[in-house]
């Protein structure tokens, strides 16, 4: 896949349901560039992050339905983003270091972080590390680092052994919309896969050729799964419990990753928290009800009084945001090649 073809690609899919969003990239520490849209202005932005196997066009349904400046980046190995081998790395610390340059990469003393699945541990990552950058946290969906339960597929892809030949047999790679559709959307992630655009599958489709995904998706399961389930050492109940930035879980009542009962205990054991389960939706409830997603977060901006950021001694400044498009073929040139059968469907 042609990275430029794919971001015009996608540009066009948030166009299309009302989110103009322009093209920018961030560099972290280390001089990577990190793809972000963004849209609107304001001094908090809300920033959305996607989630496991994904990228940012997951949030294109919802995207035009907020207000203020609202900035949806790619994660590491993603979409446009700099290509990451997950194998060593200290997950939960990258996953707040990511963050942290983002954050300071636009310009924003503080934010409104949205996250869904592993985008939701990112966030919680973030939160924890760093509760001075948010004013308000919202989960959308049951995030990863709740709860060990992990559906079996996932086990599976992430394990040495089993995920490199799935991957060859093409069994994590389909490659028509519709497979895709039924195969990973209607018993993963939505309560209504029938509902979900065309348009954003054939992009969830192009999304996994661009190269550094397959490499990405292999490795970041392996790092935070066993055959058992999610890692124990990277559970987060007990740091997120004494998290005190206001906290909306957004929960699908039909999420095959963890029932609402998990987000109900754990709202219950945090300062500042509540919950609100979405009838009849999935793991991704802004794919089947934007609407209602929208209106929640929304709401929870208008009723959640933001906490007062403490002064933050030391903090580090990034340059600007890069404009342009000559960072597409540098994020690019970083993937190493990667044996072939090393591509996934965007689950």
């Amino acid at each position: 896949m042609n990275p430029t073809r794919f971001e015009r690609q996608r540009l066009a899919l948030f166009a299309h349901h009302g989110f103009a969003g322009e093209s920018r990239w961030v560099n972290d520490r280390q001089g990577r560039p990190s793809y972000l849209i963004r849209h609107g202005g304001g001094p908090c932005p809300t920033v959305l992050i996607h989630g496991g196997l994904s990228e940012a066009s997951e949030w294109s349904l919802l995207a035009g339905k907020l207000p203020g400046q609202v900035i949806i980046p790619d994660r590491p190995g993603c979409g446009l983003s700099y290509p990451i081998d997950y194998r060593g790395v200290d997950y939960r610390q990258a996953a707040a270091d990511w963050l942290l340059d983002l954050v300071d990469g636009i310009g924003a003393e503080r934010v409104d972080l949205v996250g869904n699945s592993m985008g939701g541990f990112f966030s919680m990552a973030f939160a924890t590390a760093h509760p001075e950058r948010v004013r308000r946290l919202v989960l959308v969906g049951a995030p990863a680092g709740l709860d060990r339960y992990i559906p079996l597929i996932l086990r599976l892809w992430g394990n040495p052994l089993i995920g490199p030949l799935m991957m060859r047999l093409g069994v994590t790679t389909p490659r028509d919309p519709e497979m895709l559709r039924r195969r990973i959307y209607s018993t993963l992630l939505v309560g209504h896969a029938e509902r979900v655009p065309r348009e954003l599958l054939e992009v969830d489709i192009a999304a996994a050729a661009v190269p550094g995904t397959g490499r990405t998706s292999h490795t970041m399961l392996r790092t935070v799964t066993t055959l058992r389930g999610w890692r124990s050492e990277l559970m987060m109940r007990d740091d997120l419990a004494r998290l005190r930035v206001p906290t909306l879980f957004l929960w699908g009542d039909a999420d095959a990753f963890a029932p609402p009962s998990s987000g109900q205990d754990m709202a219950a054991r945090m300062a500042d928290a509540r919950i609100e389960v979405l009838p009849d939706v999935g793991h991704k409830p802004y794919l089947d009800d934007p609407d209602a997603v929208a209106a929640a977060i929304v709401g929870f901006a208008v009723d959640a009084p933001a906490t007062t950021a403490p002064d933050a001694p030391g903090r580090r400044r990034h340059p600007p945001l890069l404009r342009g498009h000559a960072s597409i073929g540098r994020a690019v040139a970083l993937a190493a090649p990667e044996p072939a059968g090393h591509e996934d469907a965007r689950a």
